[in-house]
């Protein structure tokens, strides 16, 4: 059994179905964002869509071939193992739900792990873009592709969740990647309404904050669950008063598409701009609004 089966029927599957409904997804947002945008853009529409794009183009390619077969072969290998049989034995509704949600918290842990100092040199290709919209969804270096296997993909594998689970999963999971990039302006009463339970525009564009006590909140996936349990909920930014990106990356001129790809070999830096200063946030409102507009 081969742990990338880049042919495997489930991903064949996977291309047929889920890649057409996600291009869709992003045709979707691109209107909305277009049409009812969240944020100023501080940057040329076009100088970073170019840019996104290229980076995309070696990161996309290694999740299909790498990190989505890992996923499967792995699952499968495992599948004989104590813990799959244990979890065989709960009922459907109840298995499904449980492994749901252990993926949807594997995804929350892994990213406050990229936000490690060892990960964070790959996951800072991401973070640093100076505006945010749904093209930043797909801003992540190939690195951190390979480097997610083991743990996006081990570890389901041996807890026991189901190849098939396990891809279903990654769908709602690229679908909320899109959506939370996004720079789509929802009605802030509907936000309201989602903003306890999902993760979304407004909440993840706190966490692409120049602040840094900003960055380190709203870090889950799908679910808000996992950022209140360990207390990295944060709903009370306003949108205008947010500046995206990381302090030490904020010229656009280092930001080529070459350049980018050789960030993880740099020297991390401080979390300051050139000039030493650290970001400050902007007084909150008084009182403070759950999910400023």
């Amino acid at each position: 059994m081969k742990i990338f089966p880049v042919a495997h029927p489930l991903l064949k599957r996977f291309d047929r179905w889920a890649g057409p409904a996600l291009a869709g997804l992003a045709l979707g947002l691109l209107l909305l964002e277009t049409t009812r945008p969240l944020r100023r853009r501080t940057r040329p529409r076009t100088e970073r869509w170019v840019r996104n794009v290229l980076l995309a183009a070696p990161s996309l390619p290694a999740m299909r071939l790498t990190l989505l077969p890992a996923m499967v072969g792995l699952t499968q290998l495992a599948g004989p193992r104590r813990m799959a049989h244990q979890a065989g034995r709960l009922p459907a509704p109840l298995r499904l739900a449980l492994e749901v949600l252990l993926l949807d918290y594997l995804g929350y842990t892994w990213h406050r792990l990229l936000h490690s100092p060892l990960l964070w040199r790959l996951h800072r290709v991401h973070h640093c873009d100076l505006d945010m919209d749904l093209t930043t969804a797909w801003r992540f270096h190939f690195g951190e592709m390979l480097a997610s296997i083991p743990y996006r993909a081990g570890l389901p594998a041996v807890l026991g969740v189901r190849p098939a689970t396990v891809l279903a999963y990654e769908v709602v999971f690229e679908a909320f990647t899109a959506f939370q990039h996004s720079n789509w302006r929802l009605p802030i009463a509907l936000e309201r309404q989602l903003a306890p339970w999902l993760m979304t525009p407004r909440l993840h564009g706190i966490h692409h904050s120049m602040v840094h006590r900003e960055t380190q909140s709203n870090y889950g996936i799908v679910l808000m669950l996992w950022d209140w349990l360990h207390r990295t909920r944060r709903l009370d930014v306003p949108q205008q008063a947010i500046t995206i990106g990381v302090p030490a990356l904020a010229d656009p001129a280092a930001q080529t598409a070459g350049q980018l790809l050789a960030l993880p070999l740099a020297p991390l830096e401080p979390w300051a701009r050139p000039d030493g200063s650290e970001p400050q946030p902007t007084p909150a409102p008084t009182p403070p609004q759950v999910l400023a507009a």
